[in-house]
């Protein structure tokens, strides 16, 4: 049995992908930072979302492994800035495909704390593919990376390119870039199998702070009457490229599997969507009647795009991948799913 790693496993992505790979002929490693929330994971903890010392099993003479109830499913916590126990669980895994998810993914948190962003998407990407140079491991590395590199690029009135400049405008894109074009000289230089993966927005269950998530999650608790029928949002003009995350997850392991390494691929659905679309779709999921209150000080960003779309002309002529599901299918599902946690838990 082959090994897959998936560093930021406890995250939106990294949680559906565990999803797909447990159900694959593979032995699934889910890696995250000491102390992460399973939130997004407890169905595979017998519903335990926070672990002490004395509920960890030894790994590598660590107590960094927490149970699940898969055979082959294994939970190890690791910063990805530690590089030293990150190159043994490398070594020791010796995976066939590394998903580097793990990432500080947030643009406002990363004017907050710049270092931090730096070190955990930059530094941590040298950190997993050290290892696999140094122990000359047969892997590939599929990367995560953002609409957000491409910053003032956007302003170019068609969708974005693989080939189009990357001008980002803070630090989180700043960080994507970096990571990128660190993956492609491992690459060039090293021979490291590398696939990168530009996603541009994301949403789905289990999503939580970007503005559909946010929509969808305040008026599913308006509905149960769980908060007072007002919602606060920032900037509603902007129009952007989202897809859902089902579809992303397919085209996630078509590119994993059947990808050309040394590449990069646009994971988008080719249309913009405007923000104020969005809301007006989740607000028509409710009976109430909802007072909008917008550009609330702290929803704003320093800077915001205007318009965001992402050309996936590439990955759909080349491997054949294509959306399947329309942004309202994507919205109703979510609405049911956290009309679904809520009633179960109202203080979630």
């Amino acid at each position: 049995m082959k090994n897959i790693l998936i560093t930021g496993s406890n995250g939106f992505l990294g949680s559906h992908l565990i999803d797909l790979c447990i159900k694959k002929d593979f032995k699934v490693y889910g890696l995250d930072r000491p102390t992460s929330s399973f939130r997004n994971l407890t169905r595979y903890t017998n519903g335990i979302d926070f672990f002490s010392n004395k509920h960890k099993k030894k790994f590598l003479g660590k107590k960094i492994q927490i149970a699940s109830n898969r055979e082959n499913l294994i939970f190890l916590e690791c910063d990805v800035k530690n590089r030293p126990l990150l190159e043994k669980i490398i070594e020791e895994i010796k995976p066939k495909l590394l998903f580097h998810f793990g990432a500080q993914p947030y643009i406002i948190p990363s004017w907050e704390d710049p270092a931090n962003t730096i070190e955990t998407n930059v530094i941590g990407t040298i950190n997993v593919f050290e290892p696999i140079k140094k122990y000359d491991l047969k892997t590939r590395v599929i990367l995560a990376c953002s609409a957000t590199e491409f910053g003032t690029t956007t302003n170019i009135g068609r969708p974005l390119k693989e080939s189009d400049p990357l001008m980002a405008i803070h630090p989180y894109g700043i960080s994507k870039v970096a990571a990128e074009l660190l993956a492609r000289q491992y690459y060039i230089n090293f021979g490291i199998e590398t696939i990168n993966l530009r996603f541009f927005n994301l949403t789905g269950i289990r999503r939580t702070n970007d503005a559909p998530s946010d929509f969808i999650r305040k008026i599913a608790q308006i509905e149960l009457g769980l908060k007072e029928p007002v919602i606060e949002v920032g900037n509603l003009n902007p129009y952007r490229d989202i897809l859902g995350v089902g579809d992303a997850i397919d085209a996630i392991w078509l590119t994993s599997t059947t990808g050309t390494p040394g590449e990069t691929y646009h994971v988008c659905t080719n249309q913009k969507v405007q923000i104020k679309e969005l809301l007006d779709i989740a607000l028509s999921f409710s009976q109430k009647k909802i007072k909008v209150i917008e550009n609330a000080p702290h929803k704003l960003r320093k800077t915001d795009e205007d318009i965001i779309i992402g050309d996936n002309t590439k990955i759909t002529s080349e491997l054949g991948w294509k959306p399947s599901k329309s942004i309202k299918e994507t919205l109703k599902e979510m609405f049911d799913y956290w009309i679904d946690c809520y009633k179960k838990n109202p203080k979630m």
